[in-house]
């Protein structure tokens, strides 16, 4: 049996190309995705997003949730810290990226 199916060229000979507010991935260019690991405040965030475009990243990345093994350490702004990314998004002009930990954050 052949592993990896969406990923294997077995199965899909095409590339797959990921459009992230008009930075598509997987098109043969190269995409610079740059920020910080912990989104802690909207100053932060926004003076983050603004260094990242300048050097040239296409896409701001931004840990809202930080996982941790231990439940008295900082485990991120979670809503919040998708809302300051948000923000940075639509106040400098680039595109977000971050990790959610349930599917419910989508929404």
């Amino acid at each position: 049996q052949e592993p990896f199916k969406r990923a294997n060229r077995a199965f899909k000979k095409e590339d797959t190309v990921v459009d992230v507010s008009g930075v598509k991935i997987g098109s043969g260019k190269p995409v610079i995705i740059a920020g910080p690991c912990s989104v802690e405040s909207e100053e932060q965030v926004i003076n983050i997003a603004k260094s990242v475009k300048a050097a040239g990243a296409s896409i701001l990345r931004g840990g809202a949730f930080k996982p941790r093994t231990s439940p008295y350490a900082f485990q991120g702004l979670a809503l919040d810290g998708l809302k300051i990314l948000k923000l940075a998004k639509e106040e400098v002009g680039i595109p977000i990226v971050s990790e959610i930990v349930s599917i419910r954050h989508l929404e």
